[in-house]
């Protein structure tokens, strides 16, 4: 049975929105109105709202808390238990994807909830003394040379590549090649809405540290043509910086090294923070993604853009954020 810890909450919310473009060798295996493909985060654990949303207590002061990335705790401590707990004591943010046609109107039928992170063995741990935070936190698309790939913000961005397949069209066999040989491909079990869209995540998911080796957030993953060679795949790069420097890193999603949990705990271990950690999430976080080259710098930022907007806003060590991870790139 999946832990989808509902308790205590009357209602979940869809959060931050991502938008790509099915790819013409998806298609075959969806509906032929399905165009877009849409994801959304789906839980009670973000609190990004105007202060009157909760109580008028609220002390509209940027911070960093376990749990979200907008408001100070001690803002909402005289918050009522039930909403306290719904927000901070739980680990719920799963999951919505849905088919859009060309006018962006959802598919009957193609829109779900998924609970990834029990599924793939890397749910956070609740017992007292861990954090109370949720495993992952925001949701994003991307297509690179003609497949699906999905982007999570976790103790840095972990990312996987996506199958997807409407019930009836294509069988496993047709898909297999999809696969990655070497590893583990996971058919995920729909949570909300029913059976019609499947979906199977290629490979468990694999960890971009840096090479500064600091928490990651909101990468911008874009790919460069082969001009010697335009049948060959593209380059694929992280946008992992925007300020003081912008900085751009090669990448390969699908492979990824072995390393060693001090090494994880090298990357995540701040200053005043306890020397021991036992998660389950530190099983993508010893799968280091493959990086190629150098990271490239230039000390001109690029323009304000969905993905930059918060680094944009809060440059250098005033970001909220910056306390548990760089983002907004």
């Amino acid at each position: 049975m999946m832990d989808d810890n509902l308790d205590g909450m009357d209602f979940l919310l869809e959060y931050n929105p991502g938008l790509v473009v099915i790819p013409q060798k998806t298609k075959k295996y969806l509906p032929k109105e399905a165009t877009y493909l849409v994801s959304l985060r789906v839980t009670a654990a973000n609190n990004c709202f105007p202060t009157e949303v909760y109580s008028d207590i609220l002390k509209p002061v940027w911070g960093v808390t376990a749990a979200n990335h907008c408001f100070p705790r001690d803002a909402y401590s005289d918050l009522p238990k039930p909403v306290w707990e719904a927000v901070y004591h739980t680990t719920t943010n799963h999951l919505g994807l849905a088919l859009l046609d060309v006018n962006y109107q959802m598919l009957p039928g193609y829109d779900i909830v998924i609970e990834v992170d029990t599924q793939v063995g890397l749910k956070r741990n609740m017992t007292p003394g861990d954090s109370l935070s949720v495993t992952f936190m925001d949701y994003r698309l991307f297509v690179i040379n003609g497949e699906i790939y999905l982007h999570i913000n976790a103790d840095t961005v972990i990312m996987t590549r996506l199958i997807l397949k409407a019930k009836g069209f294509g069988n496993d066999d047709e898909m297999h090649d999809k696969f990655t040989a070497e590893d583990q491909a996971f058919k995920l079990n729909n949570l909300f809405g029913g059976d019609q869209l499947e979906v199977t995540l290629a490979h468990q998911f694999n960890t971009l540290w840096t090479d500064e080796g600091v928490h990651g957030k909101n990468f911008a993953i874009f790919t460069v043509p082969n001009t010697s060679h335009p049948d060959n795949p593209a380059a694929i790069y992280a946008e992992i910086h925007i300020t003081p420097h912008h900085q751009v890193q090669q990448i390969d999603p699908e492979r990824f090294e072995q390393i060693s949990l001090h090494r994880v705990f090298e990357h995540v271990w701040k200053k005043g923070t306890r020397k021991s950690r036992n998660l389950n999430l530190d099983i993508a976080n010893r799968r280091s993604m493959i990086t190629v080259g150098n990271v490239t710098k230039s000390d001109i930022a690029p323009l304000a853009s969905f993905s930059t907007v918060d680094e944009h806003r809060f440059p250098g060590k005033s970001a909220p954020f910056k306390e548990s991870a760089h983002g907004g790139s």
